[in-house]
């Protein structure tokens, strides 16, 4: 007996290939059909698990041809209806489908849909349905055309749209090599139909869809343009449907190339042909919001923004039937093009000062749905225009919402971090007013608390802004200086906020903060709490050791041996002074492995400097080369005190040798005058040998034998 349906699965053997089984069961079970297979090229071991399913396996060789392969299953269809799916697609509910045939309104139809869901990521959560044609009754001449995109034909009957759907990951990539392989098969396949087949608008519509997702926004406009004149003196139903897909296809083309004018003229002329549907209508003039409220005509956007909710509200934002030519124009009412339509019209009010439209319209947005989208300038407006425009109560949910919504979080922060920027001061106050009204865990939202309690006045709710604020940072050091001058200006007790911050999380802030500022900054932070912190408080103590380290770390070679010995000598007191608060003596002996490895290297440095100042030079250098590597910020400081170190050596062993050499020499020179002095005075010269002892007084006044030359010098004298 001729079974009701016939469904045919294309299998490669993809993971999801159980699934896709599975999920057919319950049609089997329950409606008298059969099931065909075609083995596009399965492993053994998905062909054993496709003989669990079915005896009715097709074996078919792989040729590019998605028709060819279709069909192959088709031949062997005995059924009154035809079903077709892929391996990479699976049922989330079957029971329309089965109320469909088992109820018997199937024989009112020729045709009927159900819904394929386009996830966009892995989550499960992000995704797009739309309706396709994958159920006909079958008929002599039923077939499949193209080679990719492929659909059945001829078509007769009414269509019957059924809500059960298919899951589909299959535009789900690993990497963008993998979607772009995927995209260029895919171009590469439409191109060669094209030039079989010049006149095949299907074709031509898919084409300029595969374009805008490459995308090639170039070759898309030009695919549009020449499908567009191909058509133009066509005014059929059928022709009518591809024209409105080939103006979206031009309209988008435009937008994305940034060809506004040219986009503008073209919709204005477009939008009077009076070809168009409904469905046309709604997305061009989706389309022109975007490209009006880009260029600032927020008049014009208005208008069609209106006219796309116009029809979108008309038709409750289904649509009633699947036109000729799905392509762009099922995707109207995508929830991400509703989204987006309401955006520009929420936008382009605030642009304008008003909030009518963000009042009504934001919260339509079904924020509570995981598939949520929004326009990405939109938020930036609201925040800018939150900036100037006065309050209300129902802005305040509407901001709050912006700023808790972790899909839109950042989006929001780093749109009011801009605003500020641009506005400056008057705007940061305003927005904290708005916006630090938000609950959640994100440090920035206690930023905004910090200057919203400030203009309230409440000095209790400004310290525990503070408080909080400086727990939810890594690092509070590197907040902006405007913090801590409003702390100064409402006399916090920045010490005691401080110490609530626990000490692992002060740690790693200030270690990133010492690690990434230079060091003028880091002198100036220190300065700062030089004035605000007592020594002896933990946090200060480890920040005060970490600029000494940054000081030891940063030492030039034009820096002078004294002056590095000091950062080192520095370095290494603060260091010894704050972990022997931590540790017993014995962990600074040996090895030192409970040590953090800054202090190991300060304790080794320490050794270095007592060699130094002992005038070992052995061990200093043995201590210093023991320094090396122990922690590797300090490397390169230490090498160059170990090199400054020897340079200055060598400079003291230079000018020790050098008064040496000078003193024999003068020990020389002495004793040849003196010979001289006393052969004068043999020779009864005893005013030369006068004069010649005076010269030589002056310069060897310790010479013992200066005394006895005078008292000779004198007898000669009297004797005289």
């Amino acid at each position: 007996m001729k079974p009701v349906l016939s469904i045919s699965l294309l299998c490669s053997g993809r993971k999801e290939t159980k699934k896709c089984l599975d999920s057919l069961k319950p049609i089997m079970d329950q409606v008298d059909s059969e099931l065909i297979i075609v083995d596009t090229g399965c492993d053994e071991q998905t062909r054993e698990l496709l003989a669990e399913y079915t005896d009715h396996i097709v074996p078919f060789v792989w040729c590019d041809d998605f028709s060819k392969a279709r069909n192959a299953g088709l031949r062997e269809a005995k059924g009154e209806w035809f079903l077709y799916i892929d391996d990479d697609e699976y049922f989330a509910d079957t029971s329309e489908i089965v109320g469909f045939f088992r109820s018997g309104e199937y024989r009112k139809y020729g045709q009927a849909c159900y819904l394929q869901r386009n996830h966009l990521d892995l989550t499960g959560q992000r995704y797009q349905d739309m309706w396709v044609s994958r159920m006909i009754k079958l008929s002599k001449d039923t077939h499949f055309t193209d080679k990719i995109h492929e659909y059945l034909a001829p078509i007769r009957g009414e269509n019957k749209l059924l809500h059960n759907w298919v899951e589909h990951y299959g535009y789900v990539f690993a990497s963008p090599e993998e979607k772009k392989r995927h995209d260029q098969r895919n171009a590469a396949l439409l191109t060669g139909c094209l030039e079989e087949d010049p006149g095949n608008l299907r074709i031509r519509a898919h084409l300029a869809q595969e374009y805008m997702g490459h995308p090639d926004y170039v070759n898309m406009e030009r695919i549009c343009r020449e499908s567009l004149e191909r058509i133009q003196n066509q005014k059929d139903s059928l022709h009518n449907s591809y024209r409105q897909t080939f103006y979206m296809g031009l309209l988008l083309a435009l937008l994305n190339l940034g060809k506004f004018d040219e986009a503008k003229e073209f919709f204005e002329t477009a939008i009077q042909d009076k070809t168009m549907d409904e469905l046309g209508r709604a997305g061009m003039s989706g389309i022109a919001s975007e490209i009006y409220y880009r260029q600032g005509d927020y008049e014009t956007c208005d208008k069609c923004c209106l006219e796309y909710i116009r029809i979108y509200n008309g038709k409750n934002g289904q649509m009633d039937k699947v036109p000729y030519s799905p392509v762009f124009v099922q995707s109207i009412f995508y929830r991400s093009n509703r989204n987006n339509v309401f955006s520009m019209y929420m936008a382009s009010r605030v642009c304008q000062k008003e909030t009518d439209a963000l009042k009504k319209y934001f919260w339509e947005m079904c924020w509570d749905e995981e598939n949520f989208s929004i326009y990405g300038n939109l938020i930036p407006d609201i925040v800018e225009a939150l900036a100037e425009i006065p309050c209300d109560d129902e802005l305040i949910p509407i901001a709050r919402k912006l700023m808790e919504d972790a899909r839109v979080q950042e989006l929001t922060i780093n749109a009011i971090k801009k605003t500020v920027e641009k506005k400056g001061e008057e705007a940061l106050r305003s927005l904290a007013g708005i916006f630090g009204q938000a609950e959640g865990q994100h440090y920035y939202i206690w930023y905004l608390k910090v200057f919203a309690a400030a203009q309230a006045g409440s000095k209790e709710q400004l310290e525990e802004a503070y408080g909080m604020l400086f727990q939810k940072v890594v690092d509070c050091l590197e907040l902006e200086d405007r913090v801590f001058k409003l702390a100064d200006e409402n006399h916090l007790d920045l010490n005691r906020i401080f110490a609530g911050i626990p000490f692992d999380q002060w740690r790693d802030g200030v270690d990133s903060f010492c690690q990434k500022n230079p060091l003028d900054k880091v002198r100036a932070k220190k300065a700062y709490l030089d004035r605000l912190c007592n020594a002896g408080e933990i946090r200060y103590d480890y920040f005060d050791l970490k600029v000494s380290e940054v000081e030891a770390v940063v030492t030039a070679a034009e820096f002078g041996y004294q002056q590095i010995r000091k950062k080192m000598q520095i370095f290494s007191d603060k260091s010894l002074l704050f972990y022997r608060r931590f540790y017993l003596p014995e962990a600074f002996e040996g090895e030192m492995e409970m040590l953090p490895a800054s202090c190991r290297a300060a304790v080794v440095l320490h050794r270095a400097l007592k060699a130094a100042d002992a005038g070992d030079i052995a061990q200093f250098r043995q201590e210093i080369t023991k320094a090396i590597g122990l922690f590797g910020p300090l490397n390169e400081g230490i090498k160059n005190f170990g090199k400054q170190f020897a340079d200055w050596q060598e400079a003291q062993l230079k000018k020790d040798s050098g008064a040496e050499s000078a003193a024999q020499e003068m020990q020389v020179l002495a004793r040849q005058v003196k010979a001289q002095i006393r052969h004068f005075i043999e020779q009864g010269e005893k005013k030369t040998a006068a004069g010649v002892l005076q010269q030589l007084k002056s310069l060897t006044p310790d010479d013992p034998e200066i005394s006895e030359l005078e008292e000779l010098c004198g007898e000669t004298c009297l004797f005289f």
